[in-house]
């Protein structure tokens, strides 16, 4: 009987020991496969969003109540892929995005004028409303056709599409435009300021990363435990003045998992973000 029991006990301990690290394994296995979940659906609009960025990147540093711009300054450390410098960090990122457009202008200009009228409907909706801040770029008008926007004159509506805009310049928009000869056709693109952060281990997006809409944000993904994920590549030492490429570390890792004592693995995307095609749209020394 001694000798059963002690056989008895020692397959029991195997067996515990045995069922208990299985048991381990899957939670850790189920924990990293929700990292790579949280980083497949973050990727998804972050990485589709960045890459069709219409200005240079600009990095923002967010310390739980003020927003502010980082200056890049190139650091010792290079980038495996690209082998250039990797600037300081920071944990969000701004640029540019393509609003709406091309929208016709509909109303003629003298080089003074500064309210400019546009019809906004495309089948007979609105799918884009102008906002202060936003950026009005006229691609066929000869040297500086991009211009700031100060004020919305005339909102926009599906019942009545025409909106009228008022640009920040000085001396007016610079150029006669005649919109009512037969054939006379002048259209225009707007661009929105958007940005994405990291704060609280939550990916935000900001739609609208201007004056006091710069606090509103959607959540894209939790469980984002990388606090700088964002920096800007340069080719040498001496960072230049563009942020053409961003380069991208963020890192999930489960934290209700964690806290169960099962410990998961940390999932890293890494990558480097260059725009589609390089924005000749908004200037990159203007991108704010």
């Amino acid at each position: 009987m001694v000798v059963a029991l002690a056989i008895f006990s020692t397959v029991s301990l195997g067996l515990f020991a045995f069922t208990s690290t299985s048991l381990r394994l899957v939670a850790r296995n189920l924990a990293t496969n929700h990292s790579h979940q949280w980083i497949r659906l973050s990727d998804q609009q972050l990485l589709h969003d960045l890459h069709n960025s219409a200005s240079a990147f600009v990095l923002v540093n967010y310390d739980g109540t003020n927003y502010s711009d980082v200056t890049p300054t190139a650091t010792t450390d290079v980038d495996a892929g690209t082998q250039q410098y990797i600037s300081n960090r920071a944990n969000g990122v701004r640029f540019r995005m393509l609003g709406g457009g091309p929208y016709q202008l509909t109303a003629n200009t003298t080089t003074t004028s500064v309210n400019l009228t546009f019809n906004f409907s495309v089948g007979g909706n609105v799918p884009y409303v102008p906002e202060v801040g936003d950026k009005v770029v006229f691609p066929l008008l000869s040297g500086n056709g991009e211009f700031d926007i100060s004020a919305i004159v005339t909102m926009p509506t599906k019942a009545s599409p025409t909106g009228v805009v008022t640009i920040s310049a000085a001396n007016g928009i610079g150029f006669t435009i005649n919109t009512t000869t037969a054939g006379n056709v002048t259209t225009a693109y707007f661009y929105r300021e958007v940005a994405y952060t990291v704060y609280g281990n939550l990916l935000r997006y900001h739609p609208n990363y201007t004056s006091t809409n710069k606090g509103t944000y959607t959540m894209v993904q939790s469980d984002i435990t990388s606090p700088e994920p964002f920096a800007l590549l340069f080719p040498s030492g001496s960072p230049t003045t563009t942020g053409l490429n961003l380069r991208l570390s963020l890192e999930s890792y489960d934290t209700n998992y964690s806290a169960r004592t099962y410990q998961n693995g940390t999932t890293t995307l890494q990558t480097v973000i260059p725009m589609r095609v390089v924005p000749t749209q908004v200037i990159s020394t203007n991108a704010s």
